[in-house]
């Protein structure tokens, strides 16, 4: 390939660089006007959007191709997602990492942004009182089957009783470590969902994901209320006493 060749092909890159500069500038621009709109039409309204993050990855997965690895467009889609969040709420993000801290706040970096504040947490109770105290705190807490779960803590009359599992990290790529995203409500993607329930006073059933002192982790398909049939169904079938609902996520894009 000639040297004039090679020239060509970077004055080239360099233009579509400037493109897609100047759309993420107008990206930026539409992010304020969203802003702006629910500052005027809903003040109240929730800033932080689990579900419509979920529902835009996915749309970009059904129309990706080319060499370019989707995880990589995914973590630019999550970065300039994270920035557009940081402009509308002042959020923090809570990391327990449990016995994989560095891997659990490489995870948590990626989903919410280099740029956005995260504070190590000792305990996972502590990263539970930090997001059960602030509207703009976010939890990222290692999923481990081993020692005492804090999943159980989201229960009724528990120290995490109103927070919701919202998100399972990572989405869009495969990973040894998973942990979950915790906050004060949780948002339907459209798409497909898991409901995590917690059954009290039950033995663990075929594809339980945790147990601990008569309390089972399962999980659900669809997202579902604490209201709906199919919870009173599941408490049923599985002789419990009760299930509490404790959030639940927009199912990973898998096979990327």
């Amino acid at each position: 390939m000639s040297e004039q060749v090679l020239d060509n092909l970077r004055q080239e890159i360099d233009r579509v660089d400037d493109q897609i500069h100047d759309l993420l500038m107008r990206r930026a621009d539409l992010g304020e006007q969203v802003a702006a709109a629910k500052e005027s039409a809903a003040a109240n309204a929730p800033r932080f959007r689990p579900g419509r993050e979920a529902s835009i990855l996915r749309r970009l997965k059904s129309r990706h191709n080319g060499p370019l690895p989707f995880p990589v467009v995914g973590h630019i889609w999550r970065e300039v997602i994270s920035s557009f969040l940081r402009r509308q709420a002042d959020i923090e993000v809570m990391v327990w990492g449990g016995s994989s801290r560095i891997a659990v706040w490489d995870l948590a970096r990626a989903h919410f942004g280099v740029a956005t504040p995260f504070h190590a947490m000792m305990e996972a109770v502590e990263a539970l009182d930090k997001v059960n105290k602030s509207d703009r705190a976010i939890g990222v807490l290692a999923f481990e089957t081993e020692g005492e779960p804090w999943w159980r803590l989201l229960c009724e009359d528990r120290p995490g009783a109103g927070l919701q599992i919202i998100a399972r990290l990572p989405f869009f790529e495969d990973a040894e470590v998973e942990a979950f995203a915790v906050a004060k409500s949780r948002e339907n993607s459209g798409g497909e969902e898991t409901t995590l329930v917690v059954l009290h006073d039950a033995k663990a059933p075929e594809g339980a994901l945790d147990e601990a002192a008569g309390d089972v982790l399962m999980t659900v398909p669809g997202y579902l209320q604490p209201e709906d049939d199919a919870i009173a169904a599941f408490i049923s079938k599985t002789g419990a006493s009760g299930a509490t609902v404790i959030g639940g996520y927009a199912n990973p894009i898998t096979g990327v």
